[in-house]
């Protein structure tokens, strides 16, 4: 049995959403070579108040052992579905601090997340998507919001305002066994003004250039669904981005809110670094 290279862990709230984070997860790791965790945190706010002290302990107790149950029996289900190892872990506390927790005991080097609204703030409690992409020092993939895409597919790569060689390179490689020809490259730019356009900038890659604009995610969006993009890359920490579009942190946000496709956001302080 070959070692994981990737550690992946899945964050869940128990949402369909995070079903479909769950598949990807699984689907991703067998694509990378990953093994999978899935965390959930059962807040106490959750639970329903008593009066009697024991008859509260007792339904903590009691949602507690219903959630793992739950947890274990998605699991279950789409690790006997895929082939792969999940292990689980449902525990009672507050969300950021457990998850906190986790991941420092975990090291994990991939998050992922579901995707519920188009609410960046409002998924897994308030601002826990933008808490995890501040605090991570890994990458985290956000999931698509309907449909988890296949390990058996040859899948269209995109990149948003990110090369190849902006991509950790042991990933890049494991991630080009698996897409097909052209990389298509979305590039905004920040200052100049340029119609949208295709331009061919290599043999494997396609460069779609767009002007800076309030509706550019959206013209992005179409060109992503356009042509059937399986998985989109972006990678905020490189110097080359500087610029580029409004801000690091609206550029992602808008990214997550208007397209519809698993996105990997690839941090470069992860221990996969740039080679």
């Amino acid at each position: 049995m070959n070692t994981p290279k990737y550690k992946l862990l899945v964050l869940t709230d128990l949402s369909k959403a995070c079903n479909i984070a769950l598949e990807n997860a699984v689907n991703l790791s067998k694509i990378i070579g990953g093994s999978i965790d899935v965390f959930h945190v059962l807040k106490p706010s959750d639970i329903a108040e008593y009066e009697n002290q024991f008859s509260a302990m007792r339904s903590i107790d009691e949602e507690r052992m219903n959630k793992k149950s739950q947890l274990k029996n998605i699991a279950r289900a789409i690790a006997k579905k895929s082939n792969v190892t999940i292990s689980t872990r449902c525990i009672l506390g507050n969300l950021k601090d457990e998850a906190t927790e986790h991941i420092e005991a975990t090291k994990p080097d991939i998050i992922v997340l579901g995707r519920r609204t188009s609410k960046f703030v409002n998924f897994l409690g308030d601002g826990f998507t933008k808490f995890i992409l501040n605090t991570f020092e890994g990458s985290v993939l956000i999931s698509g919001k309907e449909k988890a895409f296949s390990p058996s597919e040859i899948l269209s790569l995109g990149m948003l305002n990110t090369t190849a060689d902006e991509l950790p390179l042991e990933m890049a490689n494991d991630l080009r066994k698996h897409i097909k020809s052209p990389i298509k490259r979305f590039y905004v730019h920040s200052d100049e003004k340029t119609a949208n356009k295709t331009v061919k900038t290599g043999e494997n890659v396609v460069t779609y250039e767009f002007d800076n604009g309030s509706n550019t995610m959206n013209t992005i969006a179409k060109y992503v669904a356009k042509n059937n993009i399986g998985l989109l890359c972006i990678n905020p920490n490189t110097k080359k981005n500087s610029g580029r579009i409004r801000s690091l942190t609206s550029n992602i946000k808008e990214a997550i809110q208007k397209i519809n496709v698993p996105i990997l956001i690839v941090n470069d302080k992860s221990k996969i670094q740039l080679q």
